[in-house]
């Protein structure tokens, strides 16, 4: 996310420009070696600066989606509750912006054309074909302007796709859902619904955002899910919304028999001075050119006590 205190943070008032890398510079080394980089874009991008602007219509300037693309981020999610903030030029825009970054952006799009040109995505990484598909609970009540889609969490929707995905060739398919109760730590009944759903259809992971707080990770047989991977980067200040989580995991193909191995949910909390996105265990084992006040240092051991507490460890379940 981004908020108007980041914005007015990435302008130099000299060059009259944004620039929002600095935010990466700590984080971007754990990219680097990535196949494919995913993250969550809850904004829009606009190109007037009278509409950027954070909270409760957010508007950013493109220059933050450059900032991703140099971090080595490779798709974006746009289906949020903030997709439609505003109107057809923060969805057409947003989507023209990505794409012109060379990162594929899901779950929004300009036409009905566009649509079914891009609603099933699916690529292949070193021999694994892998299908994604992003929905959002709601829009906050903005009505997606006419002609524009942005996908919602439906029945048919999630049937239809994952049952293409899995009749095309995908080996894995995962499923991103935006929804959630914000603040909650722990799920609530309407994502264990569309989970448990879009896993019971085919899904191989399923990863949730919007409740700005981590909640717990799952395995359930050979499948994977995230309810909640809380804010990656924002200015969100209450409780336990200042990080989140970088979720690494590996999917294995042989044969016919496939495999999630190797996941490694990664701390990280955000500077609130600069807004730099610090990987939590980097910093406190002195693994990064970085001095945090001491009042800093408290806070950011505290998010990860708070963050222990949730995740401990991923739970393993025979069903």
């Amino acid at each position: 996310m981004f908020h108007s205190s980041q914005l007015v943070k990435y302008y130099n008032s000299k060059t009259k420009s944004y620039n929002a890398e600095e935010s990466f510079q700590w984080i971007r080394p754990k990219f680097v070696n990535s196949d494919l980089v995913m993250g969550n874009l809850e904004t829009t991008i606009v190109n007037h600066a009278e509409l950027y602007g954070g909270y409760p219509r957010f508007g950013s300037p493109k220059e933050v989606v450059l900032a991703l693309k140099n971090s080595g981020f490779h798709i974006l999610s746009t289906a949020n509750n903030h997709s439609a903030d505003k109107g057809s030029h923060g969805i057409d825009f947003t989507i023209d912006t990505v794409l012109d970054n060379e990162m594929i952006p899901l779950g929004t799009y300009k036409s009905e054309a566009d649509f079914r040109n891009r609603r099933n995505f699916m690529m292949n990484k070193n021999g694994i074909n892998i299908a994604i598909y992003n929905y959002t609970y709601s829009t906050n009540g903005i009505k997606v302007p006419k002609g524009k889609i942005v996908r919602l969490i439906e029945e048919e929707s999630l049937e239809k796709d994952i049952s293409f995905a899995k009749q095309n060739g995908a080996n894995f398919v995962i499923v991103w859902f935006h929804f959630g109760t914000e603040y909650q730590t722990k799920p609530d009944a309407y994502q264990k619904k569309w989970v448990n759903r879009a896993l019971e259809l085919g899904a191989d992971v399923v990863i949730g955002g919007h409740p700005h707080v981590v909640q717990k990770l799952e395995r359930v047989g050979d499948k994977f899910f995230a309810y909640s991977l809380g804010n990656f980067l924002s200015a969100q200040n209450k409780p336990f919304t200042d990080g989140g989580l970088v979720l690494h995991f590996d999917l294995i193909l042989s044969g016919n028999e496939k495999d999630i191995t190797n996941i490694l949910p990664e701390a990280v909390w955000v500077d609130p001075s600069n807004y730099q996105i610090i990987p939590i265990d980097d910093a406190l084992e002195g693994k990064l050119e970085i001095k945090l006040s001491d009042s800093k240092m408290i806070r950011m051991k505290n998010y990860k006590k708070q963050y222990l507490n949730v995740i401990s460890d991923i739970e393993e379940s025979k069903k």
